[in-house]
């Protein structure tokens, strides 16, 4: 799949059939398209990729989104953060036990399993879900390069393997404003402090995918915060 055609802005909006797992605030669709991206374009390495370490190739990738420069090497893609319907969200505890039902009894040597430590200890999580029944993202690119990647995401949020995110439909439509750095004086996205003329508020956050890593923590405006860009570059 490439990179390239018309750019256009456009709204992306999810209907979904089940809560969001969160395990931040926000879902980047920068950040989710990249997933998408690579996993189409190189399949098997994909599955191979450290979950722990940021790969130099996972940076190089030339996303079907338009890209806003604010010095020489450095820029955002025009992606916003998810915007849900609801403002509620609650704590589920998900539990993980050992199941015996797949133990292969003829193969274990061990008379008993130990269950309190080790490889098969039962354990427990508290997961943030929200009961969103729609989910928003604004974005600037190829349009059908985008709508063709979204047709193989099998959820939103974390979790989608036991329930969470699953989605009844989406729609990708174009519009006329360009609503996926900045909507009416609000940033829609996390934007570093050197690419802001004025904003309100500054915190430590990533601003670019995988948004996991350290490497890409900055000073950012963080999304849903006053801020004016300044005059991009390219």
């Amino acid at each position: 799949m490439q990179a390239a055609g018309s750019f256009v802005p456009m709204r992306i909006e999810f209907r979904m059939a089940t809560p969001v797992c969160l395990s931040y605030p926000f879902i980047f669709f920068d950040g989710l398209i990249a997933h998408l991206f690579w996993r189409y374009r190189e399949p098997e390495e994909y599955r191979c990729l450290p979950s722990k370490r940021v790969v130099k190739k996972v940076n190089e990738l030339k996303l079907p989104l338009k890209r806003f420069y604010f010095s020489k090497d450095k820029f955002i893609y025009h992606a916003s953060v998810s915007i849900f319907d609801v403002n509620d969200a609650y704590v589920a505890t998900i539990y993980k036990k050992f199941c015996e039902r797949y133990l292969d009894l003829n193969k274990i040597k061990r008379k008993k399993i130990d269950r309190t430590r080790s490889h098969f200890k039962d354990w427990s999580v508290k997961l943030v879900y929200i009961p969103a029944r729609k989910v928003v993202f604004y974005a600037n690119g190829d349009l059908d390069a985008i709508e063709r990647l979204l047709q193989g995401l099998p959820g939103l949020g974390k979790k989608t393997s036991i329930g969470f995110g699953a989605i009844k439909s989406f729609r990708v439509k174009e519009i006329d404003e360009d609503w996926s750095i900045v909507k009416d004086g609000v940033a829609m996205r996390s934007i570093p402090v050197e690419a802001a003329e004025v904003y309100s508020e500054a915190v430590l956050m990533a601003w670019k995918a995988p948004y996991w890593a350290k490497e890409n923590v900055a000073l950012c405006v963080p999304p849903f915060a006053l801020c004016r860009l300044r005059k991009s570059i390219s």
